[in-house]
């Protein structure tokens, strides 16, 4: 029987305190409480807490306050709460809705993420992975304005996002000095040259990671300097969508929807459709930027402890080559009479293109077996046709003419047709072993790339004046399928035999991350398998990598680390009888993590040493299809990033680094700075957000992009340094989101990048988009 304590009537409520007499008995038999960190990350707790008696709180009804435009809810969840995995708290949609536990796949809350699973392959705090890790959200992709990976990627430190200048074809990002490898909900999704892959939507997005450094244990195909892991959006169990029109320069007109929600009432199922439509030109004449794209998913949750997601992607590309290749002179400065090359000239044929055809599946599979061991599985297969056109100058010879206008083109053609199977299954294992606790994880992954690519090439020497363009009057030569020819006006690129490419990869990795007290590590190894086959070759090979990181985590939330990391990276391609072998290298780095109890605020900073061996670069004076794998390269740098909210009106993301990247292999570039890699970048971007009655809705944004100059890689060639400007403005209520985007404010004509063999590529035009969404 209970005892009434006390009643009081508070605003119109009676509050009745409730003792059970029984609460000495229900207090020996309830569940200690887990910590934040251990409510985030399913650990289990590491010490009991104290017990307080139960209490029944009683209170009258009284009416219901009016929602804010933070809590109002856009729909009604199901009757009947859906059973969810035991890693992850409940999932929120595109709709506003009450804030969750993120976990390292949900919705990033603002702009600072808490939870990962890039670095570690388990849902774990990003303050606990002794590496360094930048998360942009859905939020910060769509308050930028970023309509591809590389946008994305623009205000993250130690990444070069637009490494060759505005490009149509490919996503072409550099991080600590390195060529960034693609992955997608942890599953490499680019290989080789860009015709063998194509380019995804940031729009797909949960989330964007950047993972710094080696990552070989956990991923083995894995550059030195890091990765770009994707989190795709997936089905969640509260009804919600939009539904966005997007209108901009060079006639950029985009309708993209996104929804999802329960399917069923029991809320076992769920579903969600994410697709958009693009019609747009670009800064080149004659480039176009179309695309179609749709992505569907649907989520079985059969029991607490079960879940199974598949995703599809079907997308279809329509654009051309926006890379001209023009030479030095009238690009990176004037030509002999003074004069430069209008960004907006095409060097091409009108029936050049670029067109890409994508169809992919994608298995997600987890279960629980009990509070140790958890087993998970991705799988995905990708079927990819590229077909691509391109005339382009001829950058290894420059101009034919004394008053530098008029070059020779070569005109090229490739079909590629590309499977790519990737799978990743391990098991995870929580326990303790006396005062030390571990969570430890083994798997096996499989990769299987195959490509087949048919190619044909011809030679323009008629002249073709960069400045005032003429198509369809060359003099062209070549052979087609009939033969060699000479005189004719447009090249003949009829593709008539093919090559095929296979890479094969196996990979065994365990990894154990420990605590004791404030004390945490990691370590890791991985063995893997691989075989290059080009033509009629086939190199095998096979590597051991490691990986090694300790913290320490301060009551003041300040966490100093060190970490030792190796990569083994198979590279398809090279010369017929000689494929090219793997690149392999290692990194020590040392940084620390800082975010106090209760911040909405982190900052982030490393110091590294990497070294690579392998590395492919291409000929200077030679315009073969192959490379040249080098001896080495040593790269050493600094980074630190702010992200956060600063006030309740003002988020901030800032940074800056400083890559000393340099050939290291005895050659005639040994010493020189690699090419394209700036050895200083720097980026603020920041929003405020109004609060006053009159102006409650209305943010604005503004950001500066700095990137230091570069040289090409005989250090012969310098790119000067530019600093860029981007903004916004954007009203938003329960239902509606309107904003408008500029990047490249001041619309500054800059060259991104030159090589050595001849060209340079330039940077992206001013653009200005305005967007109108609907929520529902």
């Amino acid at each position: 029987m209970a005892r009434i304590l006390e009643a009081t009537s508070i605003a119109g409520a009676m509050v009745v305190v409730v003792l059970a007499q029984q609460a000495p008995v229900l207090a020996q038999q309830a569940d200690p409480p887990l910590s934040t960190t251990e409510q985030n990350s399913d650990e289990q707790p590491t010490s009991p807490a104290m017990t307080l008696p139960e209490v029944e709180v009683i209170t009258s009804p009284e009416p219901t306050p009016k929602q804010t435009k933070k809590t109002a809810q856009k729909s009604t969840a199901p009757a009947q709460a859906p059973p969810q995995p035991v890693a992850a708290t409940a999932p929120t949609g595109p709709a506003e809705g009450t804030i969750q536990a993120e976990t390292a796949t949900s919705p990033v809350q603002g702009y600072v993420a808490t939870q990962t699973a890039t670095g570690t392959k388990t849902d774990t705090p990003l303050r606990e992975v002794p590496q360094s890790i930048s998360v942009v959200g859905a939020e910060q992709i769509r308050d930028q304005g970023a309509q591809s990976i590389q946008d994305t990627l623009r205000y993250v430190p130690g990444v070069v996002a637009d490494a060759y200048g505005f490009d149509s074809r490919t996503d072409s990002a550099l991080i600590r000095g390195t060529e960034a490898a693609e992955y997608l909900d942890g599953l490499r999704r680019t290989f080789s040259y860009y015709t063998f892959n194509y380019r995804i939507d940031p729009y797909f997005m949960e989330r964007v990671e950047v993972l710094r450094g080696p990552a070989s244990v956990l991923y083995g195909q894995a550059p030195v300097g890091g990765i770009i892991n994707g989190v795709t959006k997936r089905p969640q169990n509260e009804q919600g969508g939009e539904i966005t029109a997007e209108y901009g320069t060079f006639d950029f007109k985009q309708v993209k929807f996104d929804m999802t929600g329960p399917v069923t009432s029991d809320g076992k199922w769920s579903y969600r459709l994410t697709g958009l439509a693009r019609d747009a030109d670009t800064q080149v004449n004659y480039v176009e930027d179309d695309r179609y794209a749709i992505a569907p998913s649907i989520t079985y949750r059969p029991t607490t402890d079960t879940s199974i997601t598949l995703l599809g992607h079907f997308q279809k590309d329509e654009t051309g080559s926006s890379s001209q290749f023009y030479p030095f002179a009238g690009t990176l400065f004037p030509n002999v009479n003074g004069r430069t090359i209008p960004r907006e000239n095409f060097a091409g044929e009108l029936g050049d293109h670029y067109d890409t055809d994508v169809a992919s599946g994608t298995l997600l599979f987890e279960h629980k077996f009990n509070s140790v061991f958890k087993l998970s599985h991705a799988s995905r297969y990708a079927d990819i046709h590229n077909d691509y056109t391109s005339t382009y100058s001829d950058f290894y010879t420059g101009y034919t003419d004394a008053d530098q206008e008029t070059v020779n083109r070569y005109g090229w053609r490739a079909i590629t047709d590309t499977q790519v199977f990737n799978q990743d299954t391990n098991l995870e294992a929580k326990f303790a072993t006396g005062f030390l606790t571990h969570k430890v994880l083994g798997g096996i992954d499989y990769t299987n790339f195959r490509a087949s690519q048919g190619t044909a090439s011809a030679y323009d020497t008629g002249g073709f004046n960069v400045y005032n363009p003429v198509y369809g009057q060359g003099s062209w030569a070549g052979t087609d399928c009939s033969g060699a020819y000479s005189g004719a006006t447009t090249p003949n690129l009829e593709v008539c035999s093919y090559g095929d490419q296979k890479i094969t990869q196996t990979g065994l990795y365990i990894q154990d991350q420990m605590r004791l007290g404030n004390w945490i590590g990691i370590v890791g190894m991985r063995k893997d398998w691989a075989e290059n086959e080009s033509g009629t070759t086939v190199k095998k090979d096979d590597a051991v990598t490691y990986r090694a990181g300790l913290m320490y985590e301060f009551a003041s939330g300040f966490t100093p680390y060190f970490s030792y990391g190796e990569s083994f990276l198979p590279v398809a391609g090279g010369p017929p009888s000689n494929p090219f072998a793997p690149q392999e290298g290692r990194m020590y780095e040392l940084g620390f993590k800082y975010q106090p109890l209760g911040a909405q605020w982190m900052i982030n900073s490393a110091i590294y040493d990497i070294a690579e061996s392998n590395r492919v670069v291409y000929h200077s004076t030679n315009p073969a299809l192959y490379g040249r794998q080098i001896g080495a390269v040593a790269i050493k740098g600094f980074e630190i990033e702010f992200t956060g909210k600063v006030t309740d009106n003002l988020k901030i993301v800032t940074g800056y680094s400083y890559t000393d990247a340099q050939y290291d292999d005895g050659t005639e570039v040994d010493g020189n700075q690699i090419e394209s890699i700036p050895k200083h970048l720097a980026s603020l971007w920041g929003i405020w957000e109004f609060d006053q009655p009159y102006l409650k809705g209305w943010s604005v944004g503004a950001g500066v992009r700095y990137i230091g100059k570069s040289w090409d890689d005989h250090a012969t060639i310098e790119v000067p340094d530019v600093a860029l400007f981007d903004a916004m403005i954007a009203y938003e209520e329960d239902h509606w989101r309107w904003s408008i985007n500029a990047k490249n404010l001041e619309d500054k004509e800059y060259v991104s990048t030159c090589l050595n063999r001849g060209d340079c590529w330039y940077g992206n035009a001013r653009t200005i988009t305005t967007g109108l969404t609907y929520k529902f």
